[in-house]
């Protein structure tokens, strides 16, 4: 089992060609960002021309993108990546990795562009391919390997037809609609358009309704005390 990444780290976990999970495994790679990026641009937008399935019914799939710009690093390593390796190397390794994100993968007579999950936080996870990488190499060793580099990453997120052949993608592509079906019912619910609601994994928060009614009722108990 491979080494876990810190939950509090970004994540890109590239997934086998006919990948069962999105779990981090022996055929499921990752690469954990070093430090989080300072600042993450989301971008949603209309596809210039519409695409027309067989029924004759026009589908205008939303584009969403996700852009960010991190730092890479080879004095920042964590412990256990310290070694004789990162010395010789700088940080070639991290750079081959994020490559192989936008190499077509090949497995017998299948050749498909690789499916990547995009994880960020608890309340993202995206099925996305990697459209771009730019690399403004920095600084260099001796031997001129990158010690120091400027990583900026375009990242689109996939429509349902594109993970259909990827039951791993399927399930995030699913848990993603999901959960923002469930932030928008957090957010009526913060504004008192709805009834209060759970959310996973946070603190409960009362609609502007309900705790108006709270703060009423914690009023009339001291007066009566």
């Amino acid at each position: 089992m491979p080494n876990q990444p810190s939950l509090n780290k970004g994540i890109l976990i590239l997934l086998s060609l006919n990948a069962k999970d999105a779990n981090i495994s022996s055929s499921n790679v990752y690469f954990s960002f070093q430090d989080n990026p300072e600042k993450l641009l989301h971008t949603f937008s209309q596809p210039t021309a519409p695409a027309e399935n067989t029924s004759g019914n026009t589908q205008i799939p939303l584009l969403e993108f996700f852009n960010l710009t991190f730092e890479l690093d080879s004095t920042d390593l964590e412990p256990q990546s310290q070694s004789k390796i990162a010395t010789d190397l700088g940080i070639h390794p991290a750079l081959a990795m994020l490559e192989t994100m936008v190499q077509p993968q090949v497995v017998g007579n299948q050749t498909s562009m690789p499916i990547v999950i995009f994880k960020w936080g608890a309340k993202r996870s995206a099925a996305v391919r990697v459209v771009s990488i730019n690399v403004e190499e920095t600084a260099f060793d001796m031997s001129l390997n990158p010690t120091s580099a400027t990583v900026n990453l375009m990242l689109r997120v996939l429509d349902a037809q594109e993970v259909n052949n990827n039951a791993g993608a399927r399930s995030i592509y699913s848990s993603h609609k999901g959960e923002r079906a469930t932030l928008v019912e957090a957010y009526k619910s913060q504004t008192g358009q709805a009834p209060d609601i759970k959310v996973t994994g946070a603190s409960s928060t009362l609609s502007p309704k309900s705790t108006a009614a709270t703060r009423s009722k914690e009023s009339k108990t001291k007066i009566s005390a």
